[in-house]
C-alpha cells in the first residue's frame, strides 16, 4: 500500500505497506509476494516496508486481508511523526480506498 493522499507525506515513500502471509511455523512473507496467492496462509499480518510488523494477526479471506491493511495504517504509518501533521490537515482518518494504491 502506497500512499498517494491529497496532501504529500514527506519520506512517505519509505514506508509501502503490505500484507504479509504468516504461516503455520510463524514465517512471513515477504513485500513481493502477494499473500492472497500463498498456499493456506493461516493468518494475514500487516507489516512495512521499512522493515516494521504488525503484532495484529487476522484470519485468512477477504475480510481478514483487509483487516491487514487496515492495521498497518492504523498502527504505523498514522503514528509515523511525518504522518500526524498530514492528518490533522485533512481532517479525518486516511482512507484506505481513496488515499492508498492497495494492489
Amino acid at each position: 500500500m502506497l500512499y498517494i493522499g491529497p496532501v504529500e507525506v514527506p519520506g512517505g515513500d519509505d514506508h509501502e505497506g503490505y500484507v504479509s502471509g504468516v504461516a503455520p511455523d510463524g514465517g512471513r512473507s515477504d513485500i513481493w509476494t502477494d499473500a492472497r496467492r500463498l498456499p493456506e496462509p493461516t493468518m494475514y499480518a500487516p507489516a512495512c516496508e521499512c522493515g516494521w510488523h504488525g503484532t495484529a494477526v487476522h484470519p485468512s479471506g477477504p475480510d481478514g486481508y483487509r483487516a491487514a491493511q487496515r492495521s498497518w495504517i492504523d498502527e504505523h504509518f498514522a503514528l509515523l511523526a511525518e504522518v500526524l501533521p498530514v492528518v490533522d490537515r485533512l481532517g479525518r482518518p486516511l482512507r484506505p480506498d481513496s488515499d492508498f494504491l492497495t494492489g
